[in-house]
């Protein structure tokens, strides 16, 4: 049995449905990712979760506990917000222990709890500096120990990154991952960065205009996508419909190209195509060529970079191609 279940779920905003019929299960432990554009729903499945939104219609169920019209408060649900939402005029301790002492946990209690998660965090020593001295990691950092702080049955987590710089990043994705399999918390993560997703969950919910289109793992997500929403989505970045008479839709990545002056003998399985490179651009390790194929640009990358007006033949191979038939 699933740890959280939401089944059939649908929330809307006066006659408008946001949500529909979401089903998603949840085992305890796991990390699912929520992933999608902005506006497909991804905050608001959050705050449905949380009791921050009324249902429509539907179920949520926590280790069989029924929360579908639970108030926030009663959910046990804690949520780690994109600005953070620290109290600025607090110490870090004070911060991570507020939870706690709002539901009048004794104060050795506390102390001990708050010593725990600054070593798990690494912010030992900084129990008693004003959060406003940290930096934007730190910070983050803060946020999720205040959220583990009251041992919340589902962890959810709203763009937690995105304020943060590139390279910090990176850094504090692997340490939520590390912290997560460490103490084997359920979590929900929103996200619109397909690699942050990759990173981070056991599995990827892709939604669309408030349905999931998928559901599977980083792997299966990436390499089998369902539908071509999925498939443009995670970075097939090249569509083409090929004039066989069959009509179906070929979706592959840039990154998936190999570039030739001639193809190469004997000729390799896949899709091969013949065009004129019509520009490029140096992306750091490598270079991203835009080239005209039979009237349309496709886009192609390359270790090295090709000349402006160089005919070459592009080759996918065929097991990088999602291939999908014609839409009903």
């Amino acid at each position: 049995m699933s740890y959280l279940q939401i089944d059939k779920l649908k929330v809307a905003y006066g006659n408008n449905i946001v949500l529909h019929d979401i089903h998603l299960a949840v085992g305890k432990g796991e990390m699912i990712a929520l992933l999608g554009p902005s506006g497909c729903g991804k905050t608001t499945l959050l705050n449905a979760l949380c009791g921050f939104l009324p249902v429509h219609s539907g179920s949520v169920a926590i280790n069989g506990r029924d929360i579908t019209y639970s108030s926030p408060e009663q959910r046990n649900i804690t949520m780690v917000f994109q600005s953070y939402a620290l109290w600025p005029h607090l110490t870090v301790a004070q911060n991570i222990g507020y939870g706690l002492k709002v539901r009048r946990v004794k104060k050795e209690e506390i102390q001990r709890r708050v010593r725990e998660l600054l070593k798990i965090i690494n912010l030992e020593g900084y129990a008693e500096i004003k959060v406003t001295a940290l930096s934007g990691g730190q910070r983050q950092r803060v946020a999720l120990a205040r959220a583990l702080a009251i041992e919340p049955d589902v962890l959810v987590l709203d763009e937690p990154l995105s304020n943060l710089d590139a390279k910090v990043r990176l850094n504090v994705r692997h340490e939520i991952k590390a912290l997560q399999k460490r103490l084997g918390f359920t979590s929900l993560i929103v996200t619109h960065d397909q690699q942050e997703a990759l990173v981070m969950a056991d599995r990827i919910a892709v939604l669309n205009n408030g349905r999931i289109e998928q559901i599977g793992t980083p792997e299966a997500i990436y390499h089998r996508p369902a539908t071509p929403f999925v498939a443009d989505f995670m970075g097939a970045d090249n569509c083409l419909t090929p004039d066989d008479g069959l009509g179906r839709t070929l979706y592959f990545r840039s990154a998936d190209i190999a570039m030739h002056s001639a193809l190469p003998q004997p000729a390799p399985e896949g899709l091969t195509l013949e065009g004129t490179v019509e520009e490029s651009a140096f992306l750091g390790h490598h270079y991203r060529h835009s080239v005209r194929c039979a009237g349309q640009i496709l886009l192609a990358d390359s270790a090295t970079c090709w000349p402006d007006r160089s005919p070459v033949v592009l080759h996918v191979p065929e097991a990088a191609l999602h291939r999908f038939e014609p839409a009903l």
